[in-house]
């Protein structure tokens, strides 16, 4: 990237988080002096600390971390679960945990989650197992990394279950079985804009193991995003017309995670099969709630946020996690201060869909 269009894209980026920290009601002197500095050096910090976790510690510390804690589970470890316990994210993952509890082995991969957010998460499910993941304070791993620690350390076929996942429909978790050319199953699929390509969304995904292994150990690449694809992974993507350019997601000019596996996968032939849902209201997925920092998030997200934490019925997530949201301390208040466009009213719609059915859980 070139240094005007990278001055372009701060400036953009900087004219965002001043708009969403202004909708808030923060006065102009407040956002340009005190929030948009602490957000640039949040941003700065986390940048060096992503180095650091995935260059360092999830190479040299966190493997060996990983294979102790799998040797000291009893029993198989076939068709466990994985859920990335993000921080700040309690109030959505309860919910979530709940739903699945009685028909998934869960473990909790804590990846940046603090220990109080541990300690809770262990009072409320004490029959989960909990692994820290290593990193730098504040901070975590992306989620490319997290993936290719589950599949090299890893024996059995596995699932990764997102913390804003919400499954009513019981019956989707009994279709978890592999067909011969099948090396992912799914509950999301999209697109690319021509329709050629297919990818599963990340939200529930269960691993054939043996597949991602081979793919990784013959091409010499993981989960990760890409920019450049490395060879001889390169000619292969090309070979089934995945060239310079080309991606599967349309609005990105690189490789997201997990699509440079999907695609050389493609290429051997074998595919993806999304799991069958009993119609509208069987799933739920939110997205977004564990990316940026809370200065990024918009009016939507903090009107989500604080749905949440309102039904959450846990008086010490309603302490910690009420500054994500300042000076907002309602959705009501947050719900006078949205415009009304067509966008909002939509996502206000499916969020109180799905609050009133976890109100009857």
């Amino acid at each position: 990237m070139g240094l005007l269009t990278q001055l372009r894209a701060n400036a953009r980026a900087a004219r965002l988080l001043y708009q969403r920290l202004s909708e808030r009601g923060h006065s102009h002197w407040d956002v340009l002096l005190r929030r948009i500095p602490q957000a640039v050096g949040l941003r700065a910090y986390r940048k060096l600390a992503y180095a650091v976790n995935d260059g360092v510690l999830q190479r040299w510390v966190t493997p060996a971390r990983f294979r102790r804690f799998l040797a000291s589970q009893p029993g198989s470890l076939d068709g466990i679960f994985y859920v990335i316990v993000m921080p700040q994210t309690l109030h959505f993952l309860l919910p979530c945990l709940r739903l699945v509890a009685a028909d998934l082995r869960v473990v909790l991969l804590l990846n940046g989650a603090r220990r109080w957010e541990a300690d809770l998460l262990r009072a409320r499910f004490p029959a989960m197992p909990q692994m820290r993941v290593a990193s730098l304070p504040n901070s975590s791993v992306n989620h490319g990394a997290m993936i290719n620690l589950l599949v090299q350390h890893s024996e059995h076929d596995f699932g990764v279950l997102d913390h804003d996942l919400y499954v009513f429909d019981r019956a989707i978790l009994q279709q978890l079985r592999f067909d011969d050319d099948d090396f992912l199953l799914c509950l999301y699929k999209d697109a690319s804009s021509d329709g050629r390509w297919t990818y599963a969304l990340t939200h529930f995904l269960y691993l054939r193991i043996d597949v991602f292994k081979r793919l990784m150990a013959q091409y010499g690449v993981g989960a990760q995003p890409y920019r450049q694809v490395p060879e001889p992974a390169r000619s292969r993507l090309a070979g089934i017309g995945l060239r310079d350019g080309a991606t599967m997601k349309s609005y990105h000019v690189f490789y997201d995670t997990l699509h440079v596996l999907l695609a050389l996968a493609y290429a051997d032939g074998l595919g993806v099969t999304q799991l069958e849902a009993d119609g509208a209201g069987s799933v739920y997925h939110i997205g977004g709630t564990s990316i940026g920092t809370h200065h990024t998030k918009d009016l939507i997200h903090l009107y989500t946020h604080l749905r949440f934490l309102e039904i959450s019925n846990e008086p010490l997530l309603q302490q910690r996690y009420a500054a994500i949201a300042a000076p907002f301390a309602s959705a009501a208040e947050v719900h006078a201060r949205l415009e009304g466009t067509a966008h909002d009213f939509h996502q206000i719609m499916l969020v109180d869909q799905l609050i009133e059915k976890l109100q009857h859980l």
